[in-house]
């Protein structure tokens, strides 16, 4: 198998996903500010920010950026650590919240409609396909 061959035929074909609308909502929910709200939510709706900045891997400027932004808009808060006051932990506050379960359910309604157009077989293989890649982590790095 060229897998050189295929990996042209990958990057080919995703070049065009921006054109494809179920795509398009996916990337813009998964940019930007949503992206960090959906990390608090999948870590108790608090972090650290040097945390944030690791697992989205971003910078620690754009973090800070990002969390100012979501601050003014009342999507969290910052409050020095009760254990440690250098540190800050950023909670997501109920407005937050809600907006996370919002997209995430429009998400999910998205995504239940792009699987169901693929079909049970090609679903599933969909799935177990994006589950391996996961599982697989940076190791093709």
């Amino acid at each position: 198998m060229d897998y050189i061959e295929l990996a042209v035929q990958l990057i080919d074909m995703r070049a065009t996903v921006p054109q494809i609308k179920m795509e398009r909502t996916m990337s813009q929910i998964a940019r930007g500010e949503i992206l960090a709200l959906n990390y608090l939510a999948a870590n108790g709706n608090q972090a650290y920010p040097k945390d944030m900045s690791r697992a989205l891997m971003l910078t620690t400027a754009r973090v800070a950026a990002m969390l100012k932004s979501l601050e003014g808009q009342g999507m969290i808060t910052r409050s020095p650590d009760p254990s440690d006051s250098r540190q800050v932990i950023v909670c997501l506050t109920e407005k937050g919240v809600a907006l996370v379960e919002e997209r995430r359910t429009g998400m999910i309604h998205s995504v239940a409609k792009m699987l169901e157009a693929l079909g049970e077989e090609d679903a599933k293989a969909y799935v177990r396909i994006q589950a391996r890649l996961i599982e697989l982590g940076d190791i093709w790095r």
